[in-house]
């Protein structure tokens, strides 16, 4: 079961997953009982989880699926400093178990120890990232000065929700302010993230005619979200002021008519 729990900003999940080490379970109770914490935990029962893996453990005081299962409930029920005692206790008896480096990143992350975060995320293979590992990396790597990097890192990101995050987007185009040459799919791409949110539109197509002296592409944003949504007064006076701007009486008027319309 993946648990993601100091990832606060964007969401707290699990899959219906688990990953089991079966170099630790060296008793059926401990089978049994790790068996039983889990489905605890499943049900909402977090204590009562809690104490199962409590019982693992003086059973076995070195298996480290009871340790981080028991670090991710500390940390779900705000006992961090336990969370992350057990966290590192689990990791120095199994350094390749991703679940424990990733919410060691995490709880790294929340405390503003953006070095750790990074070194314990950077652990993690491939194959085991998902999109919230990979804006945390794009971000402590954009607090670095790295922009390339960190704009690497974001283009990974498929989660239209995390796109709508302010502490992403706002580091997603300062990384583009920053790079020289790019591919103009980048903004295709992050145009059909947000084409559904007003505020993030609006950033964008500010972002492309006040740093990027792309009008063009400030149009194109605008138009985009109207593509999507309601006719929006706000958007579209937007469009009236950049055909203003460019003098381009035509099309003032065909935006003055959705708004009449």
């Amino acid at each position: 079961m993946y648990k993601y729990l100091f990832l606060v900003f964007i969401f707290i999940g699990c899959s219906n997953k688990k990953i089991v080490d079966n170099k630790n379970l060296e008793t059926k109770d401990e089978k049994y009982l790790l068996l039983k914490g889990a489905n605890l935990y499943s049900l909402g029962k977090k204590s009562e989880a809690l104490s199962t893996y409590d019982e693992i453990l003086k059973i076995n005081s070195k298996n480290s699926e009871a340790l981080r299962e028991k670090a991710i409930i500390e940390g779900q029920l705000g006992n961090k400093l336990q969370a992350e005692k057990d966290l590192l206790k689990a990791l120095n008896l199994n350094p390749k178990d991703n679940l424990i480096l990733k919410n060691l990143g995490y709880l790294n992350f929340e405390k503003k120890n953006y070095k750790k975060s990074l070194e314990y995320l950077k652990k993690v293979p491939l194959d085991f990232r998902e999109d919230q590992d990979y804006f945390i990396l794009g971000y402590v790597e954009f607090l670095n000065g790295n922009y390339l990097n960190s704009l690497n890192y974001y283009g990974y990101v498929e989660d239209q929700n995390i796109f709508n995050n302010d502490l992403f987007f706002n580091s997603y185009l300062n990384n583009l302010e920053r790079i020289e040459t790019f591919n103009n799919d980048i903004f295709l791409k992050i145009e059909d993230r947000v084409k559904k949110n007003k505020k993030n539109t609006i950033k964008l197509s500010d972002f492309y005619s006040l740093s990027l002296k792309k009008d063009e592409l400030s149009e194109r944003a605008l138009k985009n979200y109207l593509t999507y949504n309601k006719v929006d007064k706000d958007i579209v006076n937007k469009l009236i002021k950049l055909y203003y701007k460019n003098g381009d009486k035509e099309k003032v008027e065909k935006a003055l008519n959705l708004i009449d319309s």
